[in-house]
C-alpha cells in the first residue's frame, strides 16, 4: 500500500479532507437519500423512488461527466477516511469575481461535528485566495435552521428573501439570499 504524506496538502485540515468523487461513493449517497428533509433542503425537491442499480449507473455517469470548469463536486471525508458528505460549487463567474451558491449535505449521523463549516471554510479560502474571487453568493430555505446557523457562523450577511420559491409538503417555502465579500470572509474566518 502506498503511504501518502498529507501533512502539507491543501485539501486536508484538522477536521476533513476534500477529494474528487469516486464511483464507489454511490453506496454512501444512496444510503442518505432517505433523509427526506435533508434531501429537500439540498435539492429543493424530493426525488422519485429509484432502485439501487439505476442509482449506481446514474452516479457513475455523473462522476465520469464532471467538467470542473463548469461545476465542482467534492466528497467530504473525516480524518478517519469515512465519507461524511458532499459539497458542490455552482455559478463560478470569473469575469465578475463571484461564485455560489454552494450546496452541502452531511450524513445525518455525522452532523454537528464541524464537518460542514470546515468544508465551507476550505472552499472559501480556495475561492478567495486561489481563484481571486471577490463575492460569495449563497442562500438557504427560510426554515432550514442548521443552514441558517452555518451561514451566520461563517459571516454571511442576509441580502434579501425570495418569497414562495419552492413547493413542498403542500406549501411554498421562502429562500433567504445571503452573501459576503472576501474581506468579510477573512474578518471572521481567520
Amino acid at each position: 500500500m502506498i503511504e501518502i504524506d498529507y501533512s502539507k496538502y491543501y485539501w486536508k485540515n484538522e477536521v476533513i479532507t476534500l477529494r474528487q468523487p469516486k464511483i464507489d461513493d454511490w453506496e454512501y449517497l444512496i444510503c442518505n437519500m432517505y433523509d427526506n428533509i435533508g434531501r429537500f433542503f439540498f435539492n429543493e425537491e424530493i426525488e422519485l423512488p429509484i432502485d439501487p442499480d439505476s442509482y449506481k449507473q446514474g452516479h457513475t455517469d455523473f462522476v465520469q461527466s464532471i467538467d470542473p470548469n463548469k461545476y465542482t463536486s467534492l466528497a467530504i471525508e473525516n480524518n478517519d477516511g469515512k465519507h461524511v458528505g458532499v459539497i458542490n460549487i455552482f455559478g463560478i463567474d470569473e469575469r465578475n469575481g463571484r461564485f455560489g451558491p454552494i450546496g452541502i449535505q452531511i450524513n445525518p449521523a455525522d452532523r454537528k461535528k464541524g464537518y460542514g463549516i470546515a468544508a465551507y471554510r476550505m472552499i472559501g479560502r480556495y475561492m478567495f485566495n486561489e481563484r481571486r474571487m471577490h463575492k460569495w453568493n449563497n442562500g438557504y430555505m427560510e426554515e432550514n435552521k442548521a443552514s441558517e446557523a452555518l451561514h451566520k457562523k461563517l459571516g454571511f450577511i442576509i441580502e434579501g428573501v425570495q418569497k414562495d420559491m419552492y413547493f413542498h409538503e403542500g406549501r411554498y417555502w421562502n429562500q433567504v439570499l445571503c452573501g459576503m465579500t472576501s474581506e468579510q470572509f477573512f474578518d471572521i474566518n481567520k
